[in-house]
């Protein structure tokens, strides 16, 4: 059956750097689906107008079109079926994501362009709908599946969550044709496990992914990033599982799988304050992990008893303390608008900040999801509509709405620039990191780094000679001391140290374009043009690579800088 598998995100969300992204579960049902044969085109059409979507529709002319829809997206999710029928009438045009799963019936009422919704994990769903489609079999035959019946929304049973998350195929292993699509961005981010330890009210993810937490094993996520990084050549990773960090021992496992096989990425993860020890991160810090998030909203005890997240500030204060002994930034996740809040609670967040320094933060309203306890409380006590969603527009619906709550967020992120401004390890710290962790590549990378903000380059550069020496096929040292060289105007040393880079990972894209850089800046167009060549074969539609390789063709110079890793 020929499939498109599409995402269109609100327009306020097409510069974020995640939220323009397709969702990761989109890559792994196009994986299951092609497996069993079906033609699959993958399509990010955030930036794509309603012309060129149309355009796309007739020349793919497919028979099922499944969206995916999230509570910003939910308008532009309904309109892009519209448009789908509107060209093709005869095409099956289906939703998943979590605001169709909580939300299925309303969907199914108003907007006669849907067909029908897979509801929650959606493998084995899509799957089983396709081929009752191809047989002509009826939809009550699977279960997971809301659709109309006489007119009316009706639903299957609920279908059994995936036991065995290896068994599902490796993304991209599988890609085949994508739109719109940024591999290299989106294959950055890796997901290792469904579900959340946490039953936080804001937060719809245990009533999509069911309670309690499936696990990919360690050998098919490091599996995955060796793939990831040999076809694509990428060597930074953000794991984004609601907690990475719940099964302690598989972190562990994971962690010396990546030393084991001498992988040499970089990594940032998301987790909670407590799920985590020192013994834990500082395994993560020598297989690289560069940066950890925590969910600490607030500072306030009784604003955390509000949210349902069962920790303390206490709690946050331990952890951030054993992160940066370890060594590793602090990302921190922050919310504000909660009802009962005020002045001294928003004092006890700002200083918890003081205290644990994070690098840096990011800081949002309280917001009403479908699926969570928060909009079944207010929907209870009759606070807001239980159609919430289908009478007002807009990306998400504020829990508060008093200047109390801009008043709040202004704050917090001023203290969180305040805390990044002094939350850089000192020398003192980077000798007792060593001491604890032993050797890693992260404590020199960020040492030399902050060498360098500091003015002093040959310091960095001490730094990045001893990484290459201590570890020649760890791709990092090579990568910032050919930045810091191109910076300085050694062209020749640049070159040298791009073109290490270069054949350690030969399909790493930053590498090819600053060598096509340096090699312009040196005058040497036929270095550059080859270097441009290699970048397009890459990346065919990449900006960067074909404004070089058409100043190469005109023998002009580009610039030199640091490339995006």
């Amino acid at each position: 059956m020929k499939i498109l598998l599409a995402y269109k995100c609100h327009p306020e969300g097409a510069a974020d750097p995640y939220t323009s992204l397709l969702p990761v579960g989109l890559l792994s049902l196009s994986a299951v689906l092609k497996r069993a044969g079906h033609q699959v085109t993958l399509a990010n059409l955030s930036s794509f107008s309603a012309e060129a979507i149309r355009a796309l529709i007739r020349r793919l002319a497919p028979e099922m079109v499944g969206i995916s829809q999230f509570t910003h997206n939910r308008s532009e999710s309904v309109a892009l079926a519209r448009l789908v029928k509107e060209i093709e009438p005869r095409c099956f045009t289906l939703l998943g994501g979590p605001h169709a799963t909580h939300a299925w019936q309303e969907q199914l009422e108003r907007y006669p362009e849907i067909d029908a919704i897979v509801l929650g994990e959606g493998e084995e769903t899509l799957l089983e709908l396709v081929e009752a489609r191809g047989a002509g079999r009826s939809l009550a035959s699977v279960p997971g599946l809301a659709w109309r019946e006489a007119g009316k929304p009706v639903r299957t049973a609920p279908r059994g969550a995936i036991t065995d998350l290896d068994a599902l195929p490796l993304t991209a292993g599988e890609l085949g044709e994508t739109v719109g699509v940024d591999l290299r961005r989106q294959l950055e981010f890796i997901i290792t496990s469904r579900g959340c330890p946490a039953s936080c009210l804001f937060c719809s993810s245990p009533l999509f992914w069911g309670r309690g937490v499936r696990f990919r094993s360690p050998e098919s996520v490091v599996r995955e990033l060796r793939m990831v990084k040999e076809r694509y050549g990428l060597i930074y990773f953000s794991f984004r599982d609601d907690t990475f960090t719940a099964n302690r021992s598989r972190v562990m496992e994971i962690c010396r799988l990546i030393e084991e096989e001498r992988l040499h990425i970089l990594w940032n993860c998301q987790s909670r304050v407590n799920a985590v020890d020192e013994e834990m991160l500082v395994a993560m810090k020598r297989a690289g992990c560069e940066c950890i998030q925590f969910g600490v909203e607030s500072g306030s005890p009784e604003m955390l008893k509000a949210l349902g997240k069962r920790i303390l500030p206490a709690d946050v204060e331990r952890a951030a303390a054993a992160v940066r002994r370890a060594g590793i930034n602090l990302s921190v996740y922050l919310i504000t608008g909660i009802p009962g809040e005020g002045d001294a609670d928003l004092k006890e967040t700002v200083r918890l900040i003081e205290r644990i320094k994070p690098q840096d933060g990011q800081v949002s309203p309280l917001v009403y999801y479908p699926g969570t306890e928060l909009l079944m409380r207010a929907v209870r006590q009759r606070e807001v509509s239980e159609h919430l969603f289908e009478e007002r527009e807009g990306e998400g619906f504020l829990v508060r709405r008093d200047p109390f709550v801009e008043r709040s967020r202004q704050a917090m992120l001023k203290a969180l620039e305040k805390a990044g401004e002094k939350a850089s390890f000192t020398s003192a710290e980077f000798a007792a990191q060593r001491k604890v962790v032993g050797y890693s590549f992260v404590t020199e990378m960020l040492e030399a780094e902050a060498l360098e903000q500091e003015g002093d380059w040959d310091g960095a550069k001490r730094v990045y000679r001893g990484m290459v020496r201590k570890e020649p096929d760890n791709p990092w040292g090579w990568l910032q001391m050919g930045a810091l060289q191109g910076r300085e105007g050694d062209l020749a040393g640049a070159l040298r140290c791009y073109g290490t880079l270069a054949q350690l990972v030969p399909r790493h894209l930053p590498a090819w374009l600053a060598l096509g850089e340096l090699a312009l800046a040196a005058g040497d167009r036929e270095a550059a043009s080859k270097h441009y060549a290699k970048a397009l074969e890459l990346a065919p539609e990449d900006e960067a690579a074909l404004e070089g390789a058409a100043l190469a063709a005109r023998g002009r110079g580009g610039k030199r800088g640091k490339r995006k890793q």
